[in-house]
């Protein structure tokens, strides 16, 4: 039987569920890299551009420590959050910490390494690598020090915590993959407070976990169940709960504990383990905060890191005050992207169209990716806007035969469209959240919408039919996601990453089941590896057509594209966990050239667009 994981997803990707490792590191036979659009660090000292940073730490002499993860760096910040030093060449880093010695650990995922170094960046020792044996990491996603010295280490997609000495000399290891006391899911952050209690933040079991680790390893407690904030809705503001949870954060001169909730766009801090972890303190927003990735608590104070490629500190201790100072220059420069979503080639002239999603705005660019215009606001988190013309997270873009441009507006709920010669866009569609946008030769207008997991039938701006519905049995949804049209086993068809279920769907034209690509009969998160050798997907959100009618699918949380013929067989996979040429960490969207062959492909918390030419 067949097991169809319903997988909850971010509004973005992001973060969450693609810090996971791709396990077939292989080249394309039929693609080489050729360039790359979107990838820049930013001014020189002491300002800085940050690429989704992932984690801060503060060391004793005030400096903070930022892993700045599309970067490939960490940056040492001053109290005033000016930039003083730069370790540069770090391959991703996923988290960073300061350690009793004010050394500073860096948690490197391109290659499974922990990196000590002192305050300056002079390297000390190193430790880990990938695998699933004593000492290796499948992404080492978190790390703390006891008052003894020790490391503890979370294994992310081992699901389990690993004990070191301080010189990186594996001791044990402690859960297994489960959502008993114990057990963990997709486990990301760690802190541990003043009496060496461990937390963790199971982030698939929506909790944090608590633990003794001296005299010897014993749980102690856990706090939060599953549940979705609205911040527009009062009466779903709940404190005991989380929607994938990535960090946790004691205070240890007041045992306060800061959790980064991150899909419920908000950080909860509750009041100390001896209080059973009363409400204290929550800062939030849709708007205000987007996918937070960090918080630490500094002298009763927030410092948060979120989506918007920016470091928060809060200046009250109010609840949703949004009275916070910013630091990091925004993303919104000309070359720059903030979390692409989705890119398409308008096949009548080349030009390519980018969903920079996190600046709220469409970028049009030739096809080496030169700016021609820009469509939307002013970039960055307050780029965004309700009238025609503006745009709130788009999602999906895509051209007709006559290169009019549409685009999923997401935070707007409805499907925009402009002609070639115009830059004033018209409503075509109103729609809830909609991701994906399709349309064919005569104007039918295809659009998936995650309101309600269904594909939305348009034509002439006239609603006809919708297919899919809640589900994960054949011809239902979850998160519908990229749409594309094309070919299958001769009958023209639509196709439908279907995110949540970890498989793309294929449906004719007018709605009928046809088939799916990508389902595995194994657990996808406790037999990631296997599952990914098995030719499983991910969450994939991303597909292309080639003219030779080849289907290309992002498969976003294995870090790698797959390729099948049209008729659905796997031809190759490729690509790898990397921040190198031609690798990824989040490959979503992406369109071809049918008259050229080449391949355009975002990766979203990489802040860029790759292209590939076929060989």
């Amino acid at each position: 039987m067949k097991i169809r994981k319903t997988t909850a997803v971010l509004l973005a990707i992001l973060l969450l569920v693609s810090c996971m490792p791709c396990a077939l590191a292989t080249d394309s036979s039929l693609y080489q890299y050729s360039g790359v659009i979107g990838e820049s660090a930013g001014t020189a000292s002491p300002g800085y551009t940050l690429g989704n940073p992932v984690a801060i730490s503060k060391s004793s002499s005030g400096y903070y420590y930022v892993a700045d993860l599309a970067n490939n760096r960490v940056l040492k910040l001053n109290s005033s959050f000016q930039r003083v030093a730069t370790l540069e060449g770090i391959d991703m880093p996923i988290f960073v910490y300061v350690d009793n010695d004010d050394n500073v650990l860096v948690n490197e995922m391109g290659t499974n390494l922990v990196k000590k170094y002192d305050d300056d960046f002079n390297f000390i020792l190193e430790w880990g690598g990938p695998g699933d044996g004593d000492g290796e990491f499948n992404i080492p996603r978190s790390i703390v020090q006891d008052s003894s010295g020790n490391y503890f280490v979370s294994d992310e997609l081992n699901h389990r915590i690993q004990k070191f000495s301080s010189t990186g000399t594996y001791l044990t290891s402690y859960g297994s993959y489960g959502s008993g006391n114990g057990q963990f899911a997709v486990q990301q952050g760690l802190s541990i407070d003043a009496q060496d209690r461990l937390y963790v933040a199971d982030t698939y079991n929506n909790r944090i976990q608590v633990f003794q680790t001296t005299p010897s390893w014993s749980y102690l407690t856990s706090f939060g169940t599953y549940g979705v904030y609205n911040p527009y809705n009062y009466f779903s503001f709940q404190p005991g709960i989380f929607n994938h949870p990535r960090g946790v954060y004691v205070e240890k001169s007041t045992g306060r504990v800061a959790v980064t909730d991150s899909s419920n766009n908000r950080v909860m801090v509750y009041n100390n383990y001896a209080s059973g972890f009363t409400f204290y303190q929550s800062q939030n927003g849709y708007l205000g905060m987007s996918l937070p990735t960090h918080a630490i608590m500094v002298n009763n104070k927030l410092i948060v890191l979120d989506s918007h490629s920016r470091i928060m500190k809060y200046n009250s201790t109010l609840n949703e005050t949004n009275l916070f100072t910013e630091y990091g220059t925004y993303r919104w420069n000309s070359d720059e992207l903030s979390n692409p979503q989705s890119v398409c080639v308008d096949q009548s002239s080349g030009n390519i169209y980018i969903s920079d999603s996190f600046n709220h705005r469409i970028k049009k660019c030739d096809s080496s990716g030169n700016l021609i215009a820009t469509y939307g606001g002013i970039g960055g988190p307050y780029g965004y806007g309700t009238a025609l013309g503006y745009f709130l997270y788009p999602k999906q873009v895509a051209t007709d035969s006559s290169g009019y441009l549409y685009v999923a507006d997401y935070g707007n709920s409805r499907v925009v469209v402009k002609s070639p010669n115009s830059s004033s866009f018209s409503r075509v569609a109103t729609v809830s959240y909609p991701w994906g946008v399709a349309v064919n030769g005569s104007g039918r207008l295809y659009v998936s919408s995650w309101a309600d997991d269904t594909v939305k039938v348009y034509q002439n701006g006239s609603y006809q039919f919708s297919f899919g519905g809640t589900g994960s049995d054949d011809g239902e949804l979850n998160k519908p996601s990229d749409l594309k049209l094309g070919t299958y086993q001769g009958t023209s068809a639509v196709f439908v990453a279907d995110c949540g279920n970890n498989r793309i769907e294929i449906f004719s034209t007018s709605g009928t089941y046809l088939g799916s690509l990508g389902e595995s009969s194994i657990d996808p998160l406790q037999y990631y590896v296997e599952n990914e050798e098995d030719g499983g997907m991910l969450l994939p959100y991303g597909i292309a057509i080639a003219a030779n009618g080849n289907i290309i699918v992002s498969d976003t949380s294995h870090k790698c594209m797959r390729v099948y013929d049209d008729d659905g067989n796997l031809l190759e996979t490729w690509g790898s966990m990397s921040n190198s040429d031609g690798n990824f960490f989040s490959p979503m969207g992406c369109d071809i050239n049918q008259s050229t062959g080449r391949l355009y492909i975002a990766d979203g918390v990489l802040e860029r667009v790759q292209y590939f030419d076929p060989i």
